[in-house]
């Protein structure tokens, strides 16, 4: 799984991520959670690429409240045709991309073991592949966003042996997931990564 992100290197964005427009108030930031509003590059159903602030936590499409009642912060690859929230938006080509410098997790085995930061080899911006949905609050349009998750490869195993996030490090890749809804790419990361032990936070 994946729930904790930095989003701070703006900067590297515009050449490593498709369709990025650096937004204007961008605060970087260095521990991303659940809930928390963030930005991604989301495709409309009618093909319009925009960059949009919103909350990673997907709520349904066309709520009237943000709710948290169920974990909807990533969606499993293996059964995002089964789950009621993710065909909806699947079929309205609802998907986006949540640009990152890099994830943490905490590893399973060994308690207390302190989060791991983990990168793609060379530390360059990559996005997460995903879903978003509108909302409303008091009447006013909102986003909101989930990530992809999927079976661990060999690197992550060791660290978390249920899931990873869909890593997609391409520019081409991350094109062909935004405009043409590519399942073959929603896929373990095949690329070299690279992780460093944190203190506990």
């Amino acid at each position: 799984m994946c729930g904790r992100a930095s989003q701070a290197e703006i900067k590297a964005y515009k050449q490593k991520i498709q369709g990025w427009l650096a937004p204007n108030g961008f605060i970087p930031r260095h521990n991303l959670r659940p809930t928390e509003l963030a930005w991604i590059v989301a495709r409309r159903g009618d093909g319009v690429v925009k960059t949009i602030e919103a909350r990673w936590w997907c709520q349904w499409e066309g709520a009237h409240r943000f709710d948290t009642k169920y974990p909807t912060f990533n969606a499993r690859v293996e059964t995002m045709h089964s789950k009621k929230l993710w065909p909806d938006l699947l079929k309205k080509g609802q998907r986006c991309l949540f640009p990152i410098d890099s994830f943490y997790e905490w590893p399973i085995k060994g308690k207390g073991l302190p989060p791991v930061e983990i990168f793609v080899k060379g530390r360059e911006p990559f996005a997460l592949a995903g879903l978003w949905s509108r909302y409303f609050e008091d009447g006013e349009a909102r986003y909101s966003f989930t990530t992809f998750t999927t079976n661990p490869n060999e690197f992550m195993k060791p660290i978390h042996e249920k899931a990873m996030p869909v890593i997609l490090a391409d520019i081409d890749e991350q094109k062909l997931w935004l405009q043409e809804g590519d399942e073959e790419l929603l896929r373990p990361f095949e690329g070299e990564m690279e992780s460093v032990a944190l203190r506990d936070t």
